[in-house]
């Protein structure tokens, strides 16, 4: 029986294949392999530019953007002339891979600068701008550019576009635009820009409020730009400013930017009375403030029908201290102060007292105090008193002391009123 013949293997079929079918399979290879390689080498180069220039450079010697960062790291570590041409150089190449390169371009202005050449300079960084306005090391030149020629609205310009693009110059910027508010002209330059209320202005307001010099610089901007934003972040800031302004004695610029925040009240100026006006306020500052203490304190009730709160207050036995106070801007006159209280429970050696002071960037100075014991029943405490155009701003503090009781003393603040009074004699400090 014979065998039968197996058919053509697979490798017998493709040694009967043609020169010119292994000629087009080897070039398909090839020019394959190679596109693989340029795929990778460039994605290699992608990756590391920004963060390791050298390696997408080893990979890639024309990387455009590889090269301007390397560049941008050489001219950071020193500006002498050899340096100087090697930063040219590689910036004038990065610009032959991708002409529209704003880290290329002002490094050419950088280099300009360097040599002297500032007209040549600030046309490349005004390219640069153009091409991009993204690129921080082309903004901060322009801004002191700017500085130098006393241009401060040009200045403020830029900062503006460096703040919105570039969030990690926050703390470049930040301190330095605080620093310049003690400018009167920086502030009217800076009014149009916080007006329209950019990105950066809530967290630029969160640093300023506490470390400027004089916040009354910072709200004399806001009063300028017509205030900010109705909305609940910004009201915290306008709080946090108010509180800084009343902290540091700036109390003209307390009362004109406190006038013009919405739901402001003026009336509160003046007015002593527990009503919405002074208790649970949209702005605290200017209103009734409970000062928080564990052997003393208050809580305000809810309004009557006319709207009038009474504080129930307490200052546990041995205790003394401050309960609550409130900013007054009284006039000029002749006033009345009345208190009205009540207690379950009678303490002699308990004591309610008031203080009005002066304040002023000298220091505060006591007008007048009045104190009386905490007695059963309803009583009241009257104070008649002047006020002179040498104390504009006025402080008024309800202070408890809990005596000797075990449990302390309790007592109920039903109202407290100053009003105008022409019958009131002029009153000096009681004792």
């Amino acid at each position: 029986m014979s065998r039968k013949r197996k058919g053509p293997t697979r490798f017998s079929a493709l040694r009967g294949k043609s020169p010119f079918f292994w000629i087009k399979t080897i070039l398909i290879l090839v020019v394959t392999g190679y596109l693989a390689w340029l795929s990778f080498i460039h994605a290699v180069a992608n990756i590391t530019w920004d963060r390791n220039p050298d390696v997408a450079l080893r990979y890639v010697p024309d990387h455009p953007l590889a090269l301007s960062r390397k560049a941008d790291e050489m001219f950071a570590e020193k500006q002498d002339s050899a340096t100087l041409a090697k930063v040219e150089a590689m910036a004038k190449q990065s610009l032959r891979g991708g002409a529209l390169n704003p880290v290329a371009i002002r490094l050419l202005g950088y280099v300009a600068d360097v040599r002297g050449d500032t007209k040549k300079a600030r046309e490349l960084m005004l390219l640069s701008h153009k091409v991009s306005r993204r690129d921080f090391g082309t903004q901060l030149w322009l801004i002191e550019d700017a500085v130098a020629r006393g241009d401060k609205k040009q200045a403020l310009y830029h900062y503006d576009i460096a703040m919105r693009t570039t969030p990690s110059s926050f703390p470049i910027l930040f301190p330095t635009l605080t620093g310049a508010l003690s400018d009167p002209e920086v502030r009217v330059a800076l009014a149009p820009i916080v007006r329209q209320a950019p990105i950066w202005l809530p967290s630029y307001l969160s640093e300023a409020i506490n470390t400027v010099e004089n916040p009354a610089n910072l709200a004399d901007v806001l009063v300028k730009a017509g205030g900010l934003p109705e909305e609940e972040g910004y009201q915290n800031l306008s709080n946090a400013l108010l509180g800084q302004l009343a902290a540091k004695n700036k109390f003209p610029a307390f009362r004109q930017y406190y006038l013009t925040l919405k739901g402001s009240k003026p009336a509160a100026f003046r007015s002593a009375a527990l009503t919405k006006d002074t208790v649970n306020v949209r702005y605290p500052a200017m209103g009734w403030q409970v000062v928080e203490n564990v052997g003393i304190g208050g809580s305000f009730s809810q309004p009557d029908t006319k709207g009038r709160f009474s504080l129930s207050a307490f200052a546990g036995s041995g205790e003394r201290g401050e309960v609550m106070r409130k900013m007054l801007f009284l006039e000029p006159g002749n006033y009345r102060f009345q208190a009205r209280y009540s207690a379950l429970e009678g303490v002699s050696d308990a004591e309610i007292r008031w203080d009005l002071q002066c304040i002023s960037a000298a220091g505060n100075v006591g007008k007048w105090f009045v104190s009386t014991p905490v007695r059963q029943g309803n009583f009241t405490q009257v104070q008649d008193f002047n006020i002179d155009k040498a104390c504009p701003s006025q402080l008024l503090i309800l202070q408890a002391a809990g005596g000797t009781n075990q449990l302390g003393a309790e007592f109920t603040l039903r109202s407290v009123d100053v009003t105008k009074s022409e019958l009131a004699r002029k009153a000096g400090p009681s004792s």
